[in-house]
């Protein structure tokens, strides 16, 4: 793997291991949120790079899984996925939102779905 790759999906990583290390902190559901949208929006880049793309400086998952999408077709099983996740790379970062428990576990584990389907096309 591409030492840029490697990078982004550590980068990656690190976001999910902070995601699951703050779940377990009360009034964090935000934060939390926002480092599950970091760590798909990583690896979502990790693979466009792999693909030789220039990445766009956008969060939204869904533009990022519909790029993908031009390369393998199957990437239209990640849409459901993300859909929603978005919303913690903005809406609940500032004042007037914030995440409940419950969308921060669904968060949780849409973002180790993701990660289980998008790993082993990148390595």
């Amino acid at each position: 793997m591409r030492e840029i790759v490697r990078e982004w999906v550590d980068k990656g990583n690190s976001d999910f291991i902070a995601a699951k290390t703050l779940a377990s902190k009360e009034g964090l559901e935000n934060q939390t949120g926002f480092h599950c949208q970091q760590a798909i929006e990583k690896w979502l880049k990790a693979y466009l790079i792999k693909q030789g793309e220039e990445i766009r400086k956008i969060h939204d998952l869904t533009a990022l899984v519909i790029d993908c999408e031009k390369y393998d077709i199957t990437f239209q099983e990640l849409e459901p996925l993300v859909e929603g996740i978005t919303d913690f790379a903005v809406e609940f970062r500032y004042p007037g939102g914030n995440a409940t428990p419950e969308e921060v576990q669904d968060a949780l584990y849409k973002t180790n779905k993701v990660r289980d389907y998008l790993i082993p096309k990148i390595d």
